[in-house]
């Protein structure tokens, strides 16, 4: 066993000043305007030239520092006091090209340590998957990839001391991305993502209003009116068998990508033998109510009292996620998870009927006097009110959570291949798609309140269709995260028997 020698008289400190800038226009359209020939009779639009940083992560752990993206957006500045064997800081942060042309990397440079620091540092700067970042590496428009900064004190031998009195460096990473000549070439990462834009077909022919079928959605499908953005959302429909992942020792199954180009994964249970192959309760965590108490309007929230109590369901989730998953966070994106309160007046016994409700059945408390076309028709993967946006941050939601953890939508279960019940001829009822697992299980959705006092949330019922249910009831808790975008694999085709296994 290794030992560190230390000299109590003499405090160790390493200070670091970190400089990281990303300088390449200039390069870029010199190289353009030398290449591109256009002739007299063409029509060319504007072309864009924009290679950005973008959301930093500093990886649990790291001593206490800070890292900012400059206004500028091609700068990084970073801060830090290391002090002893082991200590380091490391952050994770996007290079995106939102621009219509095409880049490649034309070199890294980055600052050599010397034979001294050397003894003492290691200063790392690759791709997140810790692949080695190397010249021509491509970054096609309007994409993104994720690098991994690391600045740590080694654990030293008996040998080695640290300085004895503090000392300062500047350290800086330079890439120089030029517009791409025909030469750029795409890294082999294994990219989650990517494996399922491949996948993915329109949703053109979907009828959210049925269930899932052969013919009514089996597959992997872009939502048609997210084509156009710069992240279109991909989602599993039907009974797929091509959506399971191994990541931090759990089984999940994928729903859908998210509007950053992450991919949101559903708790599934854990592997036996690396197979995937859970039902029923080996799918949950534990059972909960959604809240104990049912009778205030309140409790549909997953938090309340303006976000400041946590729902009993929240409170299980949030303390799985604290002794299974936060040595896994630095993987996480901090999607929104959507508890939508807004309401309408409710007619026969309902008083409030919540929009997830309204989408799936109308007003009707029954559905019984709903004609099937005009519902279910409609997906929403979002929330008016901000508060009922639930992120860690509060730039982009309402910064209530503790954890980037959640439960599925009620419209995320429809994209799925889910239907709400129609009690006269049971037309929801489905168990040939993937959340199908014969037990029930919470949706983060309001359903509605009604006018005896009892509020409902909707859960995914045991015959596989969406149902109201009484929010103090008792029932399953499948967690839901999203893996931050260019999350790559390291094995695996995404069957139950081979799982994409998280890198």
């Amino acid at each position: 066993m290794r030992s560190i020698k230390r000299v109590s008289s003499k405090k160790r400190m390493l200070i670091l000043s970190f400089l990281m800038l990303l300088l390449c226009t200039s390069i870029g359209y010199a190289v353009l305007s030398e290449n591109l020939k256009i002739s007299s009779s063409a029509n060319v639009g504007k072309m864009t030239w924009d290679v950005r940083f973008e959301n930093i992560v500093v990886r649990e752990g790291s001593v206490n520092g800070s890292s900012t993206i400059e206004s500028d957006k091609t700068s990084i500045r970073a801060s830090l006091d290391l002090n002893k064997p082991g200590d380091y800081y490391e952050f994770y942060v996007d290079i995106v090209n939102k621009g219509s042309l095409d880049a490649k990397l034309d070199s890294l440079v980055k600052t050599a340590l010397t034979v001294a620091q050397k003894k003492y540092l290691n200063y790392t700067i690759t791709y997140k998957d810790y692949v080695e970042i190397q010249p021509n590496d491509l970054l096609i428009a309007e994409s993104r990839d994720t690098i991994r900064v690391l600045i740590e004190v080694k654990e030293l031998a008996d040998s080695f001391l640290l300085p004895d009195s503090a000392f300062h460096l500047d350290l800086e990473g330079k890439f120089n991305y030029v517009q791409n000549d025909g030469e750029g070439v795409e890294r082999s990462n294994n990219s989650l993502y990517n494996q399922i834009v491949k996948a993915t077909q329109p949703d053109t022919n979907i009828n959210f209003g049925a269930i899932s079928s052969d013919t009514n959605g089996k597959g992997v499908y872009t939502l048609s009116k997210t084509s156009n953005t710069a992240y279109p959302v991909y989602y599993y429909r039907g009974e797929v068998e091509n959506n399971n992942v191994i990541f931090a020792n759990f089984c999940w199954k994928i729903i859908r990508t998210t509007n950053t180009g992450g991919v949101k994964l559903i708790y599934n249970g854990t592997p036996s033998n690396g197979v995937c192959n859970n039902t029923g309760e080996a799918t949950e965590i534990g059972k909960s109510a959604f809240n104990t108490e049912h009778n205030d309007p309140k409790y549909v929230g997953y938090m309340y009292d303006n976000n400041t109590i946590d729902s009993t369901i929240k409170g299980a989730i949030d303390q799985w996620f604290a002794t299974n998953l936060i040595d896994y966070q630095i993987y996480l994106e901090d999607t929104p998870f959507y508890n939508e309160r807004d309401y309408v007046e409710g007619k026969s016994y309902v008083q409030l009927a919540y929009v997830p409700r309204m989408r799936i059945w109308g007003n009707d408390p029954a559905g019984e006097a709903i004609s099937q076309s005009v519902l279910n028709t409609f997906i929403k993967l979002g929330a008016t009110e901000k508060g009922d946006i639930f992120t860690v941050s509060s730039e982009i939601g309402n910064g209530a959570l503790t954890y980037p953890v959640g439960l599925i939508t009620s419209d995320e279960m429809v994209l799925a291949g889910g239907r709400g019940s129609i009690n006269t001829e049971n037309l929801g009822e489905n168990k040939k798609y993937y959340l199908y697992t014969g037990a029930w299980y919470w949706s983060i959705s309001p359903c509605y309140y009604n006018k005896e006092s009892i509020a409902y949330a909707i859960r995914a019922h045991t015959q596989g269709y969406i149902s109201p249910t009484l929010v103090s009831y008792s029932g399953g808790i499948r967690p839901v995260v999203s893996l931050y975008s260019g999350t790559s694999y390291q094995s695996g085709n995404g069957t139950s028997n081979s799982p994409y296994r998280i890198n």
